[in-house]
């Protein structure tokens, strides 16, 4: 099992840590959907064919990171990851990949949203079962939540890069210009 990266764990421009992931995780929802949909505009053969990147085609990356998104932000913190089947990617059809994502957004912006403060420093404990016995994994909160903020952006950037081989445009946007609309209007909104 690989341990996610410690994360900065200090506060940016005067908020706290917990807000800025939140929006960060509501952001990374919302743009998640919009490439979900622009994956599901291409033709069946093109989203699965094997392009050579981290998982093989656009649609096994994009459910990697919802694999990582329950992983990590449902099983881990339930300790159900013994057992855990793999999703697979290539069998999805477009309703079941949109239902997947719903179902996994859900869970994930429950779990972020149910935080307090003081949870990140807290571990999260876990207990996998190996051929050798059960073993006892501990993982920070926050460095838990830091690390698939990483692992999303990276996915997404490399979808970016074989959408662009493809001249296909990514739906790209930042999070900044998000949030500032999102404000504008009310109030970043979750899930």
């Amino acid at each position: 099992m690989n341990e996610p990266s410690p994360g900065p764990g200090s506060s940016r421009a005067g908020r706290c840590e917990l807000e800025v992931l939140r929006v960060l995780y509501t952001w990374n929802s919302q743009v998640r959907k919009r490439y979900l949909e622009a994956l599901l505009r291409l033709p069946p053969e093109e989203r699965l064919r094997d392009r050579g990147a981290s998982y093989p085609s656009l649609q096994e990356i994009y459910v990697h990171v919802l694999e990582a998104l329950r992983f990590w932000l449902v099983a881990v913190p339930q300790d159900r990851v013994s057992g855990l089947e793999e999703l697979r990617a290539r069998d999805l059809d477009p309703e079941a990949l949109r239902a997947l994502e719903q179902e996994i957004d859900l869970q994930a912006l429950a779990y972020v949203g149910g935080l307090r403060e003081s949870d990140l420093e807290k571990p999260l404990l876990c207990h996998e079962t190996t051929p050798e016995g059960v073993v006892e994994h501990r993982f920070p909160v926050t460095d838990v939540l830091w690390h698939m903020v990483e692992e999303e952006l990276q996915h997404r950037g490399e979808l970016n890069a074989l959408l662009w081989q493809m001249d296909v445009e990514p739906p790209l946007g930042k999070v900044e210009d998000w949030h500032r609309a999102e404000l504008e209007a009310g109030g970043p909104k979750r899930g």
